[in-house]
C-alpha cells in the first residue's frame, strides 16, 4: 500500500493528546504547509501538481515558480505574518499565489473575483491588507492596497530568487496561514484566522478516511474564498496527487462534470452540497468513477445520498459537517444506504483531531440522544476574528468540565449524540421564530418540504411576520404543484407555519456553492404578494378588479383579463381555492360553487371567469349550469375490437410480469409492496414522471411515506417508467408498450385521477379513456385486467330507492351520482364489461372508505373523511348525521386484491371489499373526546354553514377541496351529495363473491373499533396532522353498527 506520508515522514513529531474526538497523533502537526509541500515537490518533481483544460503544472514547476512569488512579495515589503490578498478565481496561477504567500512567510486572504465589490472592499479593510496578488485576468482592483503583485506566465521558465531570499522564513504551525470569511449577523461577513495547524490535520490525521494519494486526481470545485477549496487543494498538494480544477460551466452540468471526470482521472471530488444533489437528482451515475465523494456546507438529502449510493457502488460517499471556525471540517460519516424515512443523514464522528460536545444551556454535557447546542474544537480551532475580540470570545469559550485543555466554538447548531457516538443535526438555534405566537423551526418546515417527492430544493425564511418557501422541482425544468404542495403543508404544518411558495429554476448560489439566501427574493421571477385574507376589501374596483386581486393571491402573478388560469400555473386544487375566495368575498351562495369550478375549467379566461361569476351573483348560475346531459350507457361503449388472441397464453395465477398503474399513490404503493411479497414477478410501473430516475423517485419517496421499506433485491423486481394514463398507449412508445402486451401475466389497473370537484368531462382523460389503453395492452394475449374502482358508483341506486345491491347487481342510475369522479369509475367499470364480453378477462374491486395500514396506521390525509376528521378537530364542531365509518386499512385492501387476482379467474366478477364490522361517526367522535378533544355536535344544515364558514376564512384549508360534497345537491333527490352516503340513503351492500374468494385465505379485516381508531388518531398525532390536545377522559362504548358505509376518497394514482 502507498505510504502517502513517505516524502513529509521525517516531519511528523510527537504530538498532545486532545481529551476526546479523534486521535491527534498521527500527523505532522507541528509543520506548516509551505514545508510539506516542499517534501513533495522533492519527492515527485515531474509529477503533476495540477491541471486545467489542457494545461498541466508539475510539482517542480510551481515550487519554481512560488518561491519566485515569494521573492517579488519580499521585494515589495511584505514580511512574516502579513496578510497578502488574492484576487481572481481559481487556477494553476492561483495555486502558486497561495504556496509562494506561504513561502514568503505570509497568510493568504482570497478575494474571489465572483464576489460583489462592495463585499470585496469590506473584506480588504477588514483583513487590513496592503498587499495582494493578482491573477491572470482579474479586472478586480482593490482600492487602498500599498502594492499589487502579479502571478508570471506559467509557461515561461520561473526564474533564479534573487539571493537570500529563499532561505526559509521563520515560524510555526500555530501561525496564520489564510483568513477565511464567514457570514454575520450584521450582514458584514466576519474575518476567520486560520493556523497551518487548522490544515494540515485536515488533510493528514488519520481517520478512516483514505487520504488522496499519488495517482489520485482531486477536483477543485470550490471557489478560492470558500474555505472548503482548503481540503481540495493541500490535500492534492501535501500528498503528491494532482489537483484537477473545474470551471464553472462543468459543475453546473452534471454531464460535463462526468466528461471531466473521465477525461482527466479524477477519483476524489469533494462537492458543495447544491453540485452533490445536482448531480444525484440528474446523472447519479456520473459519480461512479470515484473512489471517493463527499458533500458539505448544507444538509444532505437522505433520498439524494440513498440515489448515489445506489448508482456508485464502488464510491465511498461522505458527508462532512464543519463550521469555518474549526477549519472546514469537524465530524464525518461515511454513509450506508439510508431508512426511506430517514430526515437527516447522520453528522457522524469527530474527524481530524477535532473534538465534538453536545453541550446543555447550562454548560454541562448533555446526555446520549438528549438535544443541545454543538460546540467543536481540537486542532482545527480557528484563531479567532480578525480585530474583533468580544466576537471572538462570545464564540470561542472556555468550558473546563467539558473540554479541559482548550477553547471550545460554539457552532450555533442543534445536535444530538447518540449512544454509539453518532452526532445527529436537529437544526440551527437560531433558526427558529415566534408568529402569532407560535415558535416555529425553519428547518422543520424545510425538512417538512423537502419530503415531498416533487420538491427538489427548500428554503425558509421568515419575512415580514410571514414565512416565504422558496423551492426548485426534483425534476429539472419541472413544474412544481403549488395547490398541492399547499394542502400538503396545510395537512403537516400547524397553520402559521404554512409558508408562501415561491418556484424558482435554481437557487442563486454563493462563490462556496452555499444557497445564497440574501439573493433569494431577487431571484424570484415574479414579485410575491403578502398573504392576504379572503374576507380583505379588495384593493380594485369591479368585478373584473376584483377577480384580478383573487386570481392574484392565489397565483402569486397579477393577471390580464385574457391570461388563462391553467397557463398562469393552476390546477385543480388552486382552482378550489380561487372560487372559495371568490364566494367568500363576493357574498355567493357556497352551492354554486361548483358551477363555477366548471365554468373556469370550460372557459378558464379571466375575463370568462368573470362573466361566469357576474351570472351566479345574478341568480342565473345554479344546478343546470348549462350542462349538457352526459349519455352514460354512451361512454361505455368500447369503441374498438380487440383483436384476435394471439402469442402465449398468460399465467396470471404465478405471474412473471405484471403491470401496476397508480403505484405512486396510497393504495398503489402497497399493491407494489404486496405483490413483491406474494409473487415472483417483475413490476412494470408507469407513473407520472420525466425519466424512469423521477418515476422511481416518486414511488420510492410515496413507500417511505407510508413505511414502507424495499430492499435492493426488491427494487431489482421493479420497472419504473414515464407514463400516463390520458395519453396513447400510457404515453409509452410503440415499441415498449409491445415489449408489456407480449410479457404481461396480470394488470392491476389502480391508477386514477381523483378529483371530487371536477365534473366528468375533465376527468375521462384519466379514468375513462386511460382504462381503454390499458385495455389495448392488455386485449391481444388477453392479459387479465383488475380494476380498482369505487363504492362510489352503486350511491345512484339509494337515492333511486334501492335498498340493497349485490355484487351481480349490473350498474344503473348513474344520473344519480352527482359526482364526476363516482360517474368517471361507474364509465370505466362499463368500457370494461364491453371489453369482458368481448373475451377480456376482467376483475373488478369496490372498496369502502381506504384507511391507514394496520401497524402503524399510515394514512393518505389527504381523503374526504381525514379532512373532516381534522376539521371537526380543528373548529371542536361535528355534524349529528348517522354516518358509516366502512373502514378498509390499506394493508387488507392490498392483501385481498393479490390474492383474489393470483387464484380467481377473471371472469367478469365484481368484490366488494369493505368492512363486515364498520363504525358510525358518532364512534370516531367518542375516540376523539377520549384523546382529550372537547366537541359540540351541531345540526347537519348548522354544522354545513360552520363548515362553508370555516373555509372561506381559511381558503387553503384541507376541508377546503370537500366543502361542494356537503352543498350540491343530488340531481334526483332532495338531499347534498354527502347525505346520499348516510346510513338509510346509501345502499347495503353484498360481499358474496368477496367471501368465497377470501375463504380460507386468513385475510380478515380488523373491527373498526378502539383500537383501530386509537391507532389511526396516534398517526396522526405523531405526524403533526393533528395537535394532540390535553386528555380528557371520557368512557368509549360499543361499537357494533349496522353495514354500511361512505366513500371518502378511496386512492390516488
Amino acid at each position: 500500500m502507498t505510504d502517502v506520508y513517505a516524502p513529509i515522514r521525517p516531519l511528523f513529531r510527537p504530538a498532545a493528546q486532545p481529551a476526546s474526538g479523534s486521535p491527534a497523533s498521527g500527523y505532522p502537526r507541528n509543520s506548516r504547509i509551505q514545508e510539506l509541500f516542499e517534501a513533495q515537490a522533492a519527492a515527485r518533481p515531474h509529477a503533476p501538481a495540477a491541471r486545467h483544460g489542457e494545461r498541466t503544472v508539475t510539482y517542480a514547476q510551481l515550487d519554481a515558480h512560488a518561491d519566485a512569488l515569494a521573492a517579488r512579495l519580499a521585494a515589495c515589503g511584505a514580511r512574516p505574518g502579513d496578510l497578502i490578498g488574492v484576487c481572481g478565481s481559481r487556477s494553476l496561477e492561483a495555486l502558486v499565489a497561495l504556496v509562494g504567500i506561504l513561502k514568503a512567510g505570509c497568510a493568504y486572504v482570497p478575494l474571489d473575483e465572483d464576489l460583489p465589490p462592495a463585499r470585496l472592499r469590506a473584506m480588504a479593510e477588514d483583513a487590513g491588507l496592503r498587499v495582494a496578488v493578482t491573477l491572470p485576468g482579474s479586472t478586480r482592483r482593490v482600492r487602498g492596497l500599498r502594492a499589487s503583485v502579479e502571478v508570471g506566465a506559467l509557461d515561461r521558465p520561473a526564474g533564479s530568487p534573487p539571493p537570500g531570499t529563499d532561505s526559509p522564513r521563520p515560524g510555526s504551525a500555530t501561525d496564520c496561514a489564510y483568513v477565511a470569511f464567514t457570514s454575520g449577523t450584521t450582514g458584514r461577513p466576519k474575518p476567520v484566522a486560520i493556523s497551518h495547524r487548522g490544515v494540515i490535520r485536515l488533510v493528514l490525521s488519520d481517520t478512516e478516511i483514505a487520504p488522496p494519494a499519488p495517482g489520485d486526481g482531486v477536483l477543485h470545485a470550490y471557489g478560492l474564498s470558500s474555505d472548503a477549496s482548503t481540503i481540495e487543494i493541500w490535500g492534492a498538494l501535501l500528498t503528491g496527487a494532482c489537483l484537477v480544477i473545474a470551471d464553472r460551466e462543468e459543475l453546473l452540468s452534471p454531464a460535463a462534470l462526468e466528461r471531466l471526470i473521465d477525461e482527466h482521472g479524477v477519483t476524489m471530488a469533494y462537492l458543495t452540497t447544491s453540485v452533490f444533489h445536482l448531480v444525484a437528482r440528474t446523472r447519479p451515475e456520473a459519480l461512479a468513477r470515484l473512489r471517493f465523494v463527499s458533500a458539505g456546507g448544507e444538509a444532505m438529502d437522505p433520498r439524494l445520498a440513498n440515489a448515489v449510493l445506489t448508482a456508485c457502488p464502488g464510491t465511498t460517499v461522505v458527508n462532512f459537517y464543519g463550521p469555518t471556525e474549526n477549519a472546514v471540517v469537524s465530524t464525518a460519516h461515511v454513509l450506508a444506504p439510508l431508512p426511506d424515512d430517514a430526515a437527516h443523514v447522520p453528522l457522524g464522528r469527530p474527524f481530524g483531531a477535532s473534538t465534538c460536545h453536545v453541550v446543555r444551556p447550562d454548560g454541562s454535557l448533555a446526555r446520549p440522544g438528549e438535544e443541545g447546542e454543538l460546540y467543536v474544537g481540537g486542532d482545527g480551532l480557528a484563531l479567532g476574528y480578525l480585530g474583533d475580540p468580544k466576537l471572538t470570545a462570545e464564540r470561542f469559550i472556555s468550558l473546563p468540565a467539558v473540554e479541559p485543555d482548550g477553547l471550545l466554538y460554539r457552532t450555533g447548531d442543534r445536535a444530538v449524540r447518540h449512544a454509539d457516538g453518532q452526532l445527529e443535526y436537529r437544526g440551527r438555534c437560531d433558526r427558529q421564530v415566534k408568529l402569532r405566537g407560535v415558535r416555529i423551526e425553519l428547518d422543520e418546515v424545510e425538512a417538512r418540504l423537502r419530503a415531498h417527492p416533487e420538491v427538489g430544493e427548500a428554503v425558509v425564511e421568515a419575512e415580514a411576520g410571514s414565512l416565504t418557501a422558496y423551492l426548485t422541482a426534483t425534476a429539472p425544468g419541472g413544474l412544481l404543484p403549488l395547490s398541492a404542495l399547499r394542502a400538503y403543508c396545510a395537512q403537516w404544518l400547524p397553520a402559521q407555519a404554512v409558508p408562501e411558495l415561491v418556484p424558482l429554476d435554481r437557487f442563486p448560489v454563493t462563490s462556496g456553492g452555499k444557497v445564497d439566501r440574501a439573493r433569494l427574493k431577487s431571484a424570484a421571477p415574479r414579485p410575491v404578494p403578502a398573504a392576504a385574507q379572503p374576507t380583505d376589501e379588495p384593493k380594485a374596483e369591479g368585478l373584473l378588479g376584483v377577480l384580478t386581486e383573487v386570481w392574484q393571491r392565489v397565483l402569486r402573478v397579477r393577471p390580464t383579463p385574457q391570461d388563462d388560469f391553467f397557463l398562469l400555473g393552476g390546477d385543480s386544487l388552486l382552482a378550489s381555492e380561487t372560487v372559495t375566495r371568490t364566494l367568500a368575498v363576493l357574498g355567493i351562495d357556497a352551492a354554486l360553487g361548483s358551477s363555477l369550478i366548471r365554468a373556469l375549467l370550460a372557459a378558464p379566461t379571466l375575463e370568462s371567469f368573470a362573466a361566469a361569476v357576474d351570472e351566479a351573483r345574478g341568480g342565473s348560475g345554479g344546478k343546470a349550469d348549462g350542462q349538457p346531459a352526459v349519455d352514460f350507457a354512451r361512454e361505455c361503449e368500447l369503441g374498438f375490437a380487440l383483436p384476435p388472441a394471439q402469442g402465449p397464453a398468460p399465467h396470471p395465477h404465478d405471474p412473471k410480469h405484471v403491470l401496476l398503474t397508480g403505484a405512486s399513490g396510497f393504495v398503489g404503493g402497497f399493491l407494489l409492496h404486496q405483490l413483491l411479497r406474494a409473487t415472483d414477478a417483475r413490476v412494470h410501473c408507469p407513473v407520472r414522471a420525466t425519466t424512469p430516475a423521477h418515476a422511481r423517485q416518486r414511488v420510492h419517496t410515496a413507500l417511505a411515506r407510508y413505511g414502507l421499506h424495499l430492499d435492493e433485491a426488491d427494487w431489482q423486481r421493479v420497472e419504473c417508467f414515464p407514463g400516463d394514463l390520458t395519453q396513447p398507449r400510457l404515453g409509452l412508445d410503440a415499441g415498449h408498450a409491445e415489449a408489456l402486451a407480449r410479457d404481461l401475466d396480470l394488470v392491476l389497473h389502480n391508477g386514477a385521477r381523483v378529483n371530487f370537484l371536477y365534473p366528468y368531462e375533465e376527468l375521462r382523460p384519466a379514468n375513462v379513456d386511460g382504462t381503454r389503453e390499458v385495455i389495448r395492452i392488455a386485449a391481444p394475449r388477453r392479459v387479465p385486467v383488475h380494476f380498482v374502482s369505487t363504492v362510489a358508483v352503486v350511491a345512484g341506486f339509494g337515492t333511486a330507492g334501492v335498498g340493497e345491491v349485490d355484487e351481480d347487481l349490473p350498474l344503473a342510475h348513474a344520473d344519480g351520482l352527482t359526482m364526476g369522479y363516482a360517474e368517471s369509475k361507474w364509465v370505466g367499470e362499463g368500457v370494461l364489461r364491453h371489453a369482458s364480453a368481448q373475451g377480456l378477462p376482467v376483475a373488478v374491486y369496490r372498496p369502502y372508505e381506504v384507511t391507514g395500514d394496520r401497524t402503524h396506521g399510515a394514512c393518505n390525509t389527504e381523503t374526504a373523511i381525514c379532512s373532516l376528521i381534522k376539521m371537526i378537530a380543528e373548529t371542536g364542531m361535528a355534524p349529528d348525521i348517522e354516518l358509516p365509518m366502512d373502514f378498509v386499512p390499506v394493508d387488507h385492501l392490498a392483501e385481498s386484491v393479490v390474492h383474489i387476482a393470483t387464484r380467481r379467474l377473471a371472469d367478469g366478477r365484481v368484490y366488494h371489499l369493505t368492512n363486515p364490522r364498520p363504525a358510525m361517526l358518532s364512534d370516531v367522535l367518542d375516540r376523539m373526546r377520549a384523546a382529550g378533544f372537547s366537541l359540540r355536535v351541531l345540526p347537519y344544515d348548522q354544522w354545513v354553514g360552520e363548515l362553508v364558514r370555516h373555509v372561506a376564512k381559511n381558503p387553503t384549508s384541507a376541508t377546503a377541496p370537500f366543502v361542494s360534497l356537503c352543498v350540491d345537491r343530488s340531481r334526483n333527490a332532495d338531499m347534498s351529495v354527502k347525505e346520499m352516503y348516510l346510513a338509510g340513503t346509501f345502499p347495503v351492500l353484498g360481499r358474496r363473491n368477496a367471501e368465497e374468494a377470501l375463504a380460507g385465505s386468513g385475510l380478515h379485516c380488523p373491527p373498526v373499533d378502539a383500537t383501530l381508531l386509537d391507532r389511526y388518531l396516534e398517526y396522526f398525532f405523531t405526524s403533526g396532522y393533528l395537535t394532540r390536545p390535553e386528555p380528557a377522559p371520557v368512557h368509549g362504548k360499543s361499537y357494533a353498527t349496522s353495514h354500511t358505509a361512505t366513500p371518502g376518497s378511496e386512492h390516488t394514482a
